[in-house]
């Protein structure tokens, strides 16, 4: 099948995934309650695919999934002749996502005869194919772009989903038969929360309500329990957006505030309050609640480090369970770069402060210690912040034991309390007057301190979303400075056409951003090897438009050296001369630079 032809048939595909409910998908449904009669009629017109290759592109994908419905349901009914027909039928299409669905359905149908291994060579069949097709987890958009077409994607990552639905049942069972039902619940449910988080399809999340509520039901007394109860909670949050109806906001705050107040010093309790603070910083934007709810998480884990008997609440875990539930990967570590590396929690640990090692509550200790001194600073009290963010090392071994001049997040923390500024100046940010904004904006500022890159993108990626040219811009230095921290392949080339975007606004000639933008233009330019005479011209410009920019020094200096790279030792002298009016780092720098040149050309 060409291109076109399978662009087309990916993109109606889309469209029926939004259609109205279609006979096979009512069909499922009868088939999940045991209904197979009446299954069968419904799916009476698929049974054979003799006008298969007749029908449209747009009714191809649809009659397949009938088709393969009617397989399960003949399969469940001990019809083995007439399903295998149908299956074997569609596992022999050419088409790479025709084969796909069929292996995919293959599989459902091996799981619930209970032939769990043959399930997962189909499943491992449909991944290869699969994989080739999903290059990225979210959209597949490019950084700072959007599409008004089709994401034809999303059919390729809905049937991932599916996929990964089927082997978390598959591990499901496995667990169920070495270390109980209820850890095996728990494990399907932590994958059921991933599945939430990164697809829009209702029926996960009432599978996953469903398991989390059988948990509880089932075991309450124990730890999984209390888990389920918690994780209820934050696969609800996940799913909120700044736009969700206040309605829902509110519901999902009510069922963390329910779950908190029903044993206030059981498990989990902690992280409820955290969450909650999470949701009125990040989607509900008020500072007040969050504070209040951080400062409740804070006083939580801190009790609870002092007093570790909660575990006598909860019914007591075997050995082997015990071992295999701990935890063992901290959150976060330190690469060769000594760069924070962020870490998922593991979803066949058991993650809490009673279950895992003393670097768990440390870890929820510092990121409320992060959170509360990142709401000071918000509000402008700048010795608070100091005193939350002066605690961040006795809570991080791995960032004390770094050599301390090295630069590291606490340094960078204590540095903007210092300037009274994160990423941005004040007077780059002058024309924000709204205080949601205002905080929004600095919140990815601060995301970039603490080397949360990626979620520092995204949040500057919705605030270039307007028709404000000044608010882009400065949305676009923001993902400018974390893509380039990313230091991933193209991040410098991805920088810089944020740079040239706003170099390009010529409204913006006199603003502060604009400086900003040429200096970052120069000193991009000169983070690679032999670009120091590209990066000339920028340096040049702002020297010319912005003689009293607050990094006019930096400029300067960053133009000498430029200069004393491409050999223009005079010009590096002059600036040396202009810089040494007010005798400085970048004065004394300089001037050895400026040394060791001449040396070189002496000794040439």
């Amino acid at each position: 099948m060409g291109f076109r032809l399978l662009f087309i048939t990916l993109f109606f595909a889309v469209l029926n995934l939004l259609s109205a409910e279609s006979d096979w998908r009512k069909a499922a449904e009868l088939r999940r309650n045991s209904e197979y009669s009446q299954a069968e009629k419904l799916l009476k017109k698929y049974s054979s695919p003799a006008r298969f290759d007749t029908l449209k592109t747009t009714e191809k994908i649809e009659f397949l999934r009938g088709l393969l419905e009617l397989a399960h349901v003949k399969a469940l009914q001990d019809d083995v002749s007439g399903s295998l027909a149908l299956l074997n039928w569609a596992e022999g299409r050419s088409d790479e996502y025709q084969r796909s669905i069929a292996c995919v359905k293959y599989a459902e149908i091996l799981l619930d005869l209970g032939e769990f291994e043959r399930a997962q060579g189909y499943l491992k069949n449909a991944d290869e194919i699969i994989r080739k097709r999903v290059a990225n987890e979210d959209t597949g958009i490019a950084i700072g772009q959007g599409s008004d077409t089709a994401d034809t994607g999303a059919v390729w990552r809905g049937l991932r989903d599916q996929s990964d639905a089927l082997k978390a049942d598959i591990e499901a069972e496995a667990m169920k038969k070495k270390f109980g039902a209820t850890y095996g619940n728990y494990v399907k449910l932590r994958r059921l929360q991933n599945l939430v988080k990164r697809s829009g399809t209702p029926r996960y999340l009432k599978e996953a309500q469903k398991v989390a509520d059988e948990i509880i039901e089932t075991d309450p007394a124990s730890q999984f329990a209390a888990a389920a109860g918690y994780l209820k909670g934050e696969i609800l949050a996940s799913r909120l957006k700044e736009s969700s109806p206040k309605k829902e906001i509110k519901e999902v705050k009510d069922y963390l505030n329910r779950f908190v107040k029903q044993q206030p010093d059981g498990l989990y309790r902690g992280e409820a309050l955290m969450l909650l603070g999470k949701i009125s910083l990040e989607i509900e934007w008020n500072a007040k609640d969050a504070e209040k709810y951080y400062s409740l998480a804070l006083a939580w884990f801190r009790k609870a480090r002092e007093k570790r008997d909660a575990l006598s609440l909860y019914a007591a875990m075997n050995d082997d369970l015990k071992k295999q539930s701990a935890p063992t990967q901290k959150p976060t570590t330190l690469n060769q770069w000594k760069r924070i590396v962020y870490h998922d929690e593991d979803p066949l640990k058991l993650y809490n402060t009673a279950n895992a090692p003393v670097w768990y509550v440390d870890d929820k200790e510092k990121n409320c210690i992060y959170v509360l001194g990142f709401l000071a600073f918000a509000d402008g009290k700048y010795d608070n912040a100091k005193q939350y963010w002066e605690k961040i090392l006795s809570l991080s071994p791995d960032i004390a034991a770094v050599d301390q001049r090295l630069p590291n997040v606490q340094s960078r923390l204590l540095q903007a309390c210092r300037m009274n500024a994160m990423a941005f100046w004040p007077e780059e940010k002058a024309f924000l007057k709204q205080s949601g904004l205002r905080l929004k904006f600095l919140n990815s500022e601060y995301l970039i301190l603490i080397e949360q890159f990626d979620e520092a993108i995204k949040g500057f990626e919705k605030l270039a979303k307007t028709s404000d040219i000044r608010q882009k811009a400065l949305a676009y230095i923001g993902m400018l400075i974390a893509v380039d921290l990313t230091g991933r392949n193209g991040s410098k080339e991805k920088a810089e056409e944020f740079c040239n975007w706003i170099l390009q606004q010529k409204r913006l000639s006199k603003e502060p951003i604009y400086a900003r933008a040429l200096l970052f233009g120069g000193q991009l330019k000169t983070s690679r090897n032999d670009m120091e005479k590209k990066a000339i011209p920028f340096f040049k410009r702002y020297i010319q438009q912005f003689p009293k920019g607050r990094d006019i020094r930096v400029v300067k200096y960053d133009l000498a050296k430029c200069y004393l790279k491409t050999g223009e030792t005079a010009k590096a002298e002059v600036l040396y001369k202009d810089l040494s009016a007010k005798p400085d780092i970048y004065t004394k720098t300089l001037l050895k630079r400026i040394s060791k040149y001449k040396n070189m050309g002496e000794r040439r």
